[in-house]
């Protein structure tokens, strides 16, 4: 089996939103097993940098929140020749195929889910209970349709 990277509630006593990201990213740069292409790429882009990262047999996922996965952001796997496949949320759903790390998180970028900002710590209720706001008052918006229209064609 895989290993997962995210971390349990107690971890920390109080930990605030960053310092769990953080803690994710910095666990990925230095793994030994991950693509540090992909993570690096991933970790510059600050759409997703924002975003709790986990890996699963070398996939690279996102969740909106801290405490378990979100399923509604696309990830990465890895296909023969170096090159990666963009799936999700779901593994039925394909985005599309990128030839090089960066394309491939800009073909993330462009799957965000509107509204889509930093994770938050907790579980998938905790989102639930922040998604009753309007897409449109949520920061991010039109960062993240404006990047992934600059980034198609």
């Amino acid at each position: 089996m895989g290993s997962t990277d995210a971390p349990s509630a107690s971890d920390d006593a109080e930990p605030g939103q960053g310092d769990v990201v953080e803690a994710a990213w910095q666990r990925l740069l230095h793994r030994e097993d991950m693509d540090t292409r992909l993570v690096r790429a991933a970790y510059a882009e600050p759409l997703l940098r924002q975003l709790h990262p986990s890996s699963s047999h070398q996939d690279l996922h996102f969740s909106r929140c801290t405490g378990d996965w979100s399923w509604d952001i696309p990830f990465v796997m890895h296909l023969p020749g170096g090159r990666y496949l963009v799936a999700g949320p779901s593994r039925s759903q394909t985005v599309g195929e990128a030839n090089t790390a960066e394309e491939a998180v800009a073909l993330v970028v462009g799957g965000l889910p509107p509204g889509c900002g930093p994770a938050v710590v907790g579980r998938r209720e905790e989102l639930r209970r922040l998604d009753t706001v309007p897409p449109g008052q949520i920061s991010g918006d039109d960062e993240r349709r404006s990047y992934a229209s600059g980034q198609s064609g």
